[in-house]
């Protein structure tokens, strides 16, 4: 058995330490120096390596966490986990430190208070722990997991310091179209409306056209739409979004309870929703809660009014259309948005990531203009306590994995 170990070069000692009590169990330790020749490319090797271990242990102290190279080593069997299907990485702690984010939930072997103790049971891990799926996922969702996130998100609430990120993810069991068929049902209604275009089975031909025929970003078939439409543009993009828009979504009744101020907390902060639709607006109404759409700049809220800001533009399901409801919809649109650091829209965004807890629901976190903004933001905080939260689906193994032939050597 060989076993990788990630350090930083001032914990040095207790690397030597640690690699001459293992080599005493038969188990090797990868050492860099004995397999990196000159001018040999050290990320390469160390690649190699990982990809060859039967584990990784990374020992958790207060410079290794900030360590370049350790991070890079962590990430990389982060990756090598997903491929391989197996539970590699072993956290050891050797002094009170920051966990990684991306470890924080993973039980580490505590070296602080005794260290014969603690090798005993690495060293038992080792040769009688067999390698666990590293997708295994839990029949049970287990509460205390989360425990901590979960009272710092209450504690946010009923101080009233509590802001809710919205995407797509919470108006789409409402009816709302995704972002893929919203542009399908433009298209399909120019080449079913302009008479100098014939096709024939329009419907089928639709997804053909984006992926092949036009092959470009969905930002640039999105500006050729804009163009062909003209000034109907808004009329239709409306009609097609709320067109099959008869339902509940759990989520959006999930948020507006927690938009209800109790008797002794707090509303909540703000909305900052990245759709287009009111469906918000409409179930708060409905609720009784006051709140004030906010998606140009210059408007305010009144103090008892949850703002809901509407930073890709306002569309709601009945009124007129002006040039105020001018949205995020195209390249250029989204270009200008991304570019203009100072917009109202950015702005927003970036006092409520720094001065409120996030909760995140329904968005994906893809669209770089928002991954910078967290990125400012966590820069202008710097490594004070994590504030921000998300909520993400929960795959089953069966659709992560639905093929029977996988095997470890897939490349996911």
């Amino acid at each position: 058995m060989e076993v990788f170990v990630s350090h930083s070069s001032k914990n040095t000692d207790f690397f030597n330490s640690l690699t001459s009590s293992l080599n005493e169990k038969n188990i090797k330790v990868w050492i860099f120096t004995e397999k990196v020749k000159p001018g040999d490319d050290m990320t390469q090797v160390v690649k190699k390596a990982l990809n060859e271990v039967d584990y990784f242990i990374v020992v958790l102290s207060k410079d290794s966490v900030k360590s370049e190279f350790v991070n890079f080593e962590l990430s990389a069997t982060l990756i090598n986990e997903a491929s391989r299907g197996e539970n590699l990485i072993i956290p050891i702690l050797i002094e009170e430190c920051e966990i990684p984010s991306s470890i924080k939930n993973r039980l580490y072997i505590d070296f602080r208070l005794n260290y014969d103790t603690a090798i005993s049971q690495l060293v038992k891990f080792l040769h009688n722990k067999k390698k666990e799926v590293y997708q295994s996922i839990p029949d049970k969702f287990e509460i205390t997991t989360y425990e901590e996130q979960i009272r710092k998100l209450k504690l946010a609430e009923n101080n009233g310091t509590l802001t809710i990120f919205c995407g797509a993810g919470i108006s789409i069991d409402a009816g709302i179209p995704t972002w893929s068929n919203l542009l399908k049902s433009l298209l399909r209604h120019i080449y079913t409306f302009d008479k100098k275009i014939e096709i024939e089975n329009v419907d089928t031909k639709i997804a053909d056209i984006l992926q092949k025929q036009i092959n470009v970003s969905p930002l640039i078939v999105a500006q050729y739409l804009k163009n062909l439409l003209g000034k109907d543009f808004l009329e239709k993009v409306r009609e097609i979004l709320y067109r099959d828009c008869n339902r509940e979504s759990e989520a959006i009744a999930a948020i507006a309870d927690l938009s209800r101020p109790e008797r002794e907390g707090k509303p909540l902060k703000a909305i900052i929703t990245f759709n287009f639709d009111n469906l918000l607006e409409e179930k708060l109404k409905n609720e009784k809660i006051k709140f004030k759409a906010i998606f140009k700049e210059g408007e305010r809220h009144g103090e008892k009014e949850i703002p809901i800001y509407h930073p890709h533009g306002f569309l709601p399901r009945i009124g007129d259309l002006v040039s105020e409801n001018e949205i995020v919809f195209s390249e250029d649109a989204y270009h200008t948005q991304f570019i203009d650091q100072f917009s109202w829209s950015n702005l927003v965004q970036l006092n409520h990531l720094n001065s409120t807890t996030c909760l995140f629901i329904g968005i994906s976190l893809t669209d770089p203009n928002m991954r910078r903004l967290i990125d400012v933001s966590v820069r202008r905080r710097g490594s004070v306590e994590k504030i921000h939260f998300i909520v993400k689906k929960r795959y089953a193994n069966k659709d992560l994995f639905d093929k029977p032939e996988f095997t470890k050597d897939d490349k996911i």
